[in-house]
């Protein structure tokens, strides 16, 4: 009773909202009942913990974006500022070299060398070979110096062994510089003052270790940043070995121009190098190790809660399936009996058809018969009439035979075959038909073979097949027309054809012209199946074609011997 005032209460309001408020207040309740059937607390609970574990999820993916992110624009500015030390290193070599090659030293050195006075020429070697140990020995990115003559003979020459600046005989110098095996070098050239009256200036040679000069600015962590210095063409002009266990797939990359003119690679250089990704993840481990022991206690704890909310999500729906089973175990049960007595009437009905269909054809030639009786005994020829009348009795007893085989084919203990005369049969079913006035237009043309031997089976229901295959040829050709009847022996089988000049049938109707009810004029569609079925009694085959010329020709095979098994198929 107190619910009342509520539910008043509420329709009032959904009334005052309208449709679109009823409609969701309704919605709303379909809802609330079909969670609180299925138990909707556990549910509940369960949607809230995957909430937290997706919001954990998606906080670990946001940091770790975020500290590649920052790891990478990071790298970029340490690889920038170690191309920028590279471009100082080459700048200060530049400008020195070109200073050692304004000096009064190098001045006119081809000249003094061949200098008269072996003392003069010898204390200016001695000057040129100390101003070049003293450059190599400010700069470790230099690998070799030497000073080349107007015509490109090395003069003065210093390189390194070992790391320590030594000299060079002009000799070993050339062959240095030759070798294909020695260290890249990058070379700069630059041209001394020529001496007086010299077609050519001499030129001073200075050749860079690449390697030496990568190693400037690395930080103190490089093998794990390892680097590689190419030029414009894309040519390595050294390179760092990578730290152990990198892979190429998670590398971070960085880029960056060194700028620099007057050497002998192609400018701008570019200054490439590779970090592991996971090294820029190191802080973040920790923060998501707890984030994944959050993960994991949220799940132990949406598993207790399943495990509690499963029995009474198991209990309501137990109860919404053992419903919905018994209501449709009673709609199967409705169903099957519907379709149960339908397919009993339909038995019925098929049945009641096929025996009417069946006895209508004697019937038919009974009242003609009679007809025609009354006639003669009109004009007073009773011989006539007893004729007709004899007719009369044939009828009959196909009529009656008819019964007697719907009888026999539901009795078990149906009696065997005996020999039956096929032109005797084809005979006198001709003659029924042609006795009907409508079938006055057509020609009888009966080819019976005198010497056809007889053939096991049921008279009766030979002359019911005999009779409805020539009402069918007289039927398609309601203008007249003609109907040709013929019988022939060949080896161990008996054939007889019934043929006329109708339309014929169609190539698609062949293959269902002997199925039940299936017709193409308007009758029951049951002669031609009942008639396809005597000839499966008796062993034999009833087959259809069109006939040359025109029309439609029905041949039936029957075997001179009985069939065992034949006899129970219909």
């Amino acid at each position: 009773m107190r619910s009342l005032p509520i539910a008043l209460s509420s329709t009032s309001a959904d009334s005052a909202r309208g449709p679109a408020g009823r409609g969701a207040s309704a919605w709303a309740g379909r809802l609330l009942s079909n969670l609180s059937a299925a138990g909707w607390l556990p549910w509940l609970m369960i949607a809230m913990i995957a909430g937290v574990n997706a919001a954990g999820v998606w906080g670990i993916a946001v940091a770790r974006r975020g500290a590649l992110e920052s790891a990478d624009r990071v790298f970029g500015l340490e690889t920038a500022a170690r191309a920028r030390a590279v471009e100082s290193t080459l700048s200060s070599i530049r400008a020195d070299l070109a200073f050692l090659a304004a000096s009064p030293t190098m001045r006119a050195l081809e000249k003094d060398l061949a200098s008269q006075d072996p003392t003069e020429a010898r204390w200016r070697r001695l000057a040129a070979e100390g101003a070049l140990l003293l450059f190599l020995r400010g700069h470790p990115d230099v690998r070799s110096a030497m000073v080349e003559s107007a015509s490109g003979s090395p003069l003065v020459a210093a390189g390194r062994r070992g790391g320590v600046p030594v000299l060079w005989i002009p000799a070993r110098a050339a062959q240095e510089r030759d070798d294909p095996d020695a260290a890249y070098q990058v070379e700069g050239l630059l041209d001394l003052p020529a001496a007086p009256g010299a077609a050519q200036a001499a030129r001073l040679r200075a050749g860079l270790d690449a390697r030496a000069l990568l190693a400037r600015g690395r930080p103190f962590d490089a093998p794990e940043h390892p680097c590689r210095l190419s030029d414009r063409q894309g040519r390595e002009l050294a390179g760092e070995p990578a730290g152990s266990g990198s892979a190429a797939a998670s590398m971070a990359v960085a880029a960056a121009p060194v700028m620099t003119e007057g050497w002998s690679a192609p400018a701008p250089w570019t200054l490439r190098c590779a970090r592991p990704r996971e090294a820029a993840l190191g802080l973040l481990e920790p923060i998501a190790a707890r984030y994944r022991l959050t993960i994991v206690l949220n799940v132990a704890v949406m598993g207790l809660a399943v495990v509690l909310g499963s029995f009474g999500i198991q209990q309501g729906r137990r109860r919404q399936v053992l419903e919905a089973r018994a209501r449709e175990e009673a709609r199967v049960r409705e169903l099957e009996r519907q379709l149960f007595h339908a397919e009993r009437l339909g038995t019925v009905g098929r049945l009641a058809a096929g025996i009417a269909h069946e006895i209508n054809n004697p019937l038919e030639g009974i009242s003609n018969y009679l007809v025609l009786a009354r006639e003669d005994l009109q004009r007073g020829d009773a011989a006539s009439a007893r004729r007709r009348l004899d007719g009369v009795q044939e009828g009959l007893e196909r009529a009656a035979g008819i019964v007697r085989g719907v009888l026999a084919h539901a009795d078990p203990a149906a009696p065997a075959s005996r020999p039956a005369d096929l032109n005797a049969i084809v005979s006198q079913s001709a003659g029924f038909v042609r006795m009907r006035r409508e079938f006055a237009g057509i020609r009888f043309v009966m080819e019976l073979d005198p010497d056809l031997p007889a053939v096991p089976g049921d008279q009766v229901t030979l002359g019911q097949l005999f009779l409805n295959l020539i009402l069918n040829a007289c039927e398609a050709q309601p203008e007249g027309g003609e109907v040709t009847v013929r019988t022939r022996a060949g080896g161990r089988e008996v054939a007889a054809e019934v043929a006329d000049r109708g339309p014929g049938v169609p190539e698609p109707e062949r293959a269902r012209i002997f199925e039940p009810f299936y017709s193409t004029k308007e009758s029951t569609g049951l002669g031609l199946s009942i008639c396809h079925g005597i000839a499966r009694r008796h062993g034999g085959d009833l087959t259809v074609e069109n006939r040359p010329g025109g029309g439609a020709l029905f041949r039936l095979v029957l075997p001179l011997s009985p069939v065992p098994g034949r006899e129970s198929h219909g």
